[in-house]
């Protein structure tokens, strides 16, 4: 083979792309940033706008919108497994619990709560409309075996204060609510299943009505 053959010629050196000023890629590295913050940005306001359209649906599936209708007859209504009326059980809900709830709307005044203790462990609790738990109270605060108090609004409370007389302490238990609608829950421990029907006659036994 000579060396004027073409085939023993060194090929010629591969030409690499030139690379890009500095301030090229500064630049292409700002326009990715943009361009993810942007599609951030309108995912985040698609998701705050769903959310703002969903909230009457939410709201008018809680629990106080649930049980709305509960305590109507002025006396707490029972909310068990299997009711014919379709309500939820209670998040809380335990099997060797039995629940009684009634509902408030203090925009008509306030409501006086009666309970009276019995052989089996009772509490009862306050919880504003859209979720929160306002006040407890279980049975071992009975006075001569009775469980009192009532619930009422900030203005209310201004007002019954307001009537009573001076110095005199007053008589009967207030609970002041931040919304004038919620629940009240009253919640019986059946020890044994043989307790059952006991625990739900004491929490169906609780009174909810308006106060004097």
């Amino acid at each position: 083979m000579s060396a004027a053959d073409p085939a023993a010629q060194p090929a010629p050196p591969l030409r690499t792309a030139p690379a890009l000023p500095l301030r090229s890629r500064l630049a292409a590295a700002i326009r990715r940033l943009l361009l993810a913050t942007s599609a951030g940005l309108v995912l985040a306001g698609i998701v705050h706008i769903v959310t703002i359209l969903l909230i009457p649906v939410l709201s008018e599936s809680d629990a106080a919108h649930a049980y709305a209708a509960l305590g109507a007859g002025g006396q707490a209504e029972l909310v068990k497994a299997g009711d014919a009326r379709g309500l939820p059980l209670p998040r809380e809900d335990d099997p060797a619990t039995v629940t009684a709830v009634c509902s408030y709307d203090l925009a008509a005044g306030p409501m006086r709560v009666v309970a009276r203790a019995g052989a089996l462990p009772l509490a009862v609790t306050l919880h504003r409309q859209g979720g929160g738990t306002l006040y407890a109270i279980t049975d071992r605060a009975a006075i001569r075996g009775v469980l009192e108090f009532v619930v009422m609004t900030q203005e209310q409370r201004d007002e019954r204060d307001a009537r009573d007389e001076e110095g005199e302490a007053a008589r009967e238990l207030r609970v002041v609510s931040d919304s004038e609608r919620g629940l009240i829950v009253v919640r019986v421990l059946a020890r044994l299943p043989s307790d059952r029907a006991d625990a739900e006659a004491l929490a169906s036994g609780v009174a909810c009505g308006m106060a004097d």
